[in-house]
C-alpha cells in the first residue's frame, strides 16, 4: 500500500474497512510482539525463531504504519452527484453486456479499497479498465472496454446511491 502524497478519495463503506483492517493488525501486532518477547526468554537453543518473529512484528508495523497514514489523509467522498443519475465514486451500477443480454452489478470503488466481489457487487476501481469507461456515465449511455483481444460493449442500465 503506497503512501498517499495528496488526499486518497474513498467511500464510506471502504473507509470503513479500511479501519476494521487497521484494527486487526494492531490486534497481530500485539500477538507478535508476544512472540517475540517469548523468543528473547528462551535458552539460545529454543530462540531460532527469534529473527523471523522480529522480521514479521516489522511488517506488521510498517503496515500499521501505512494503513493510519492513509485513513488519517483519506477524503470520504459523499455520493451527492449520484442523486443526479451519474455514475461517481460509491455508486452502484447495473450494467448490460449488450452481445449477451447479461447483467452485471458493479459499484465503483477507489484503487485503495477495491475488493473484488462484497454482496454480489462487483467492486471496479476508477483507473479499470471498466471504471474509466463508466465514471460519468448516466442510465441509457453505452461504452467499450477493451480488454486483450476482447472488446465488450455495456449499457448502464441503472444507477443507484
Amino acid at each position: 500500500m503506497k503512501s498517499p502524497s495528496s488526499p486518497s478519495q474513498l467511500t464510506q463503506d471502504g473507509y470503513r474497512r479500511l479501519h476494521q483492517q487497521l484494527e486487526r493488525q494492531r490486534v497481530r501486532i500485539d500477538e507478535a510482539r508476544d512472540v517475540v518477547r517469548e523468543q528473547m526468554e528462551a535458552n539460545e537453543a529454543e530462540n531460532l525463531g527469534l529473527v523471523e518473529a522480529q522480521q514479521h512484528l516489522a511488517a506488521l508495523e510498517k503496515q500499521v504504519a501505512e494503513l493510519d497514514d492513509l485513513l488519517a489523509h483519506a477524503e470520504v467522498v459523499s455520493q451527492n452527484a449520484a442523486e443526479r443519475g451519474r455514475v461517481v465514486l460509491g455508486t452502484t451500477a447495473l450494467l448490460t453486456d449488450l452481445a449477451s443480454g447479461r447483467t452485471l452489478r458493479v459499484r465503483l470503488v477507489s484503487p485503495l479499497e477495491v475488493g473484488g466481489v462484497i454482496d454480489g457487487t462487483a467492486h471496479v476501481t476508477q483507473d479499470s479498465p471498466v471504471g474509466v469507461q463508466l465514471e460519468g456515465r448516466r442510465v441509457g449511455e453505452t461504452f467499450q472496454v477493451h480488454v486483450g483481444p476482447r472488446i465488450t460493449q455495456y449499457q448502464v442500465t441503472e444507477v443507484d446511491v
